[in-house]
């Protein structure tokens, strides 16, 4: 059997997720709860890049699992932007305590959608070399080969001592157009969002995944003066409402 946990928030990684289990003929779980015990024999994580770094919900994940077999064949799938070396070494570190091989781990240059910092560029050329990468890893998964992983660095510390912390949801803005819909809140995978008099209320445990930001029907908010205009993303094969499915299951 086999189990990929996945953290997402625009559907890039949901998306190579479910590709990969479909290839392995496995599950995709989120990451939002535990700590969780998995008695698997083939066990993934998949999640995005976040300042050279893993998200914070991806990192207490991952030191909280319980791996039963510790003969898992165990592997790593960092989502990203542009091509960033060492983060699958960062699941490597949080496992090995644990007596478990972290057996496979690589990067997949995906859709850039940071936008505080980009816009996003989608186009059917990026989609066919994402389909192409995913391709090339479903075969080294399934075919449970090995590799080295790049290990996390010093330089990965100090670019990620730049992310913004659980409490960048204070530069949030919301528009006198928001309708008070409450997705912004439903597709959080962290539920950092109530929604309060008809508005988005941030309770300060935030990702500073922006998926209230690029999921909103009216494109009501905004970080700081930084995304104003943008083009949202979502991954084109990951719908809205699988996308708040899957951030909404507590994984147990």
């Amino acid at each position: 059997m086999a189990t990929i946990f996945c953290f997402t928030s625009t559907g890039n990684s949901l998306y190579t997720a479910k590709q990969l289990g479909e290839a392995l003929g496995g599950q995709v779980r989120p990451m939002n709860g535990g700590p969780v015990q998995c008695g698997d024999d083939v066990i993934g994580f998949v999640f995005p890049v976040y300042f050279w770094g893993v998200p914070r919900m991806v990192e207490r994940f991952v030191s909280a699992i319980e791996i039963t077999d510790k003969t898992a064949y165990v592997f790593a799938v960092a989502t990203s932007g542009g091509k960033v070396s060492g983060v699958t070494g960062r699941i490597k570190s949080l496992i090995t305590p644990k007596g478990i091989h972290l057996q496979y781990g690589t990067g997949l240059v995906a859709v850039t959608n940071y936008l505080p910092e980009y816009t996003p560029k989608d186009t059917e050329e990026i989609r066919q070399h994402i389909d192409d990468r995913i391709a090339e890893i479903a075969e080294a998964v399934t075919g449970r080969c090995a590799n080295r992983v790049a290990r996390y660095t010093v330089l990965n510390r100090l670019v990620y001592l730049l992310f913004p912390n659980v409490h960048s949801d204070q530069y949030f803005t919301v528009a006198s157009g928001c309708t008070g819909c409450g997705t912004c809140g439903r597709v959080c995978p962290a539920k950092n969002i109530k929604i309060e008099a008809d508005k988005p209320a941030f309770l300060h445990n935030c990702e500073h995944c922006l998926a209230c930001l690029h999921h909103c029907p009216v494109q009501a908010i905004d970080w700081k003066q930084k995304t104003q205009g943008k083009d949202r993303y979502r991954h084109n094969s990951i719908s809205l409402n699988e996308l708040i499915a899957f951030n909404s299951m507590d994984d147990k």
